[in-house]
């Protein structure tokens, strides 16, 4: 599957510590790839994560074989050996994970590549690396999704960072419905979410609002 900016504009994140319990977890994810995602991440990562690498090998294999279903772009956070097993679309890089140059040389251009990047010199650092797909930039906002988060940047910065990168640019980071349009706004070319997507109660209507504001 070949990297096109669309597939950023609903960009679904999450494994199984984001769900109340294990057995929700893929439920949710057909759900919400069903009702329109244009891309998804397995983040299997954190307090009460899979670490188990059989049982990790397996969800992964579960997840792939739904975004196949859906036509949906599947990417894996950080873990490029799993990635390559399962054939992932995709991997996602973030900045205390495998060096970017590192991964870009396991990958070969096989798989897209996206890439966190928070800052002014982390965007300038990577519009210097050939092969990168698109970046993640965030937080945006306040989030308890991701302890590694830091502090949000806010919209005007994330605007500043958009018109800094040479590549597409997905915001992640304490996004929900409120704060949508105005994230939509700073030129991004979509949006990751943890938890407006897991905590999706009635996913057929919120993901219609969600549609009607990224176009």
């Amino acid at each position: 599957m070949n990297f096109k900016p669309n597939m950023l504009k609903i960009y679904f994140v999450a494994g199984t510590q984001d769900v109340n319990t294990k057995e929700d977890f893929l439920p949710k994810v057909e759900e919400v790839l069903k009702n329109g995602a244009t891309a998804f991440q397995l983040r299997e990562k954190g307090y009460n994560s899979i670490e188990n690498p059989t049982e990790l090998l397996k969800l992964a294999q579960q997840c792939r074989e739904l975004t196949r279903k859906y036509n949906v772009p599947f990417f894996i956070d950080d873990d490029v050996d799993l990635a390559i097993k399962v054939q992932a679309d995709g991997i996602h890089v973030g900045q205390k994970d495998e060096g970017i140059e590192s991964v870009l040389k396991r990958i070969d251009s096989s798989m897209m590549i996206g890439l966190s990047c928070n800052t002014e010199e982390q965007v300038q650092k990577a519009n210097l690396i050939s092969g990168i797909d698109y970046l993640g930039t965030g937080a945006v906002f306040d989030t308890t999704s991701k302890a590694d988060a830091g502090a949000a940047i806010g919209t005007a910065e994330l605007k500043r960072l958009v018109e800094l990168s040479r590549y597409p640019v997905v915001a992640i980071g304490g996004i929900d419905l409120d704060n949508l349009p105005e994230t939509m706004a700073a030129g991004v070319e979509g949006f990751a979410a943890i938890s407006l997507f897991t905590r999706m109660n009635d996913v057929e209507e919120q993901m219609k609002k969600i549609k009607a504001i990224v176009g």
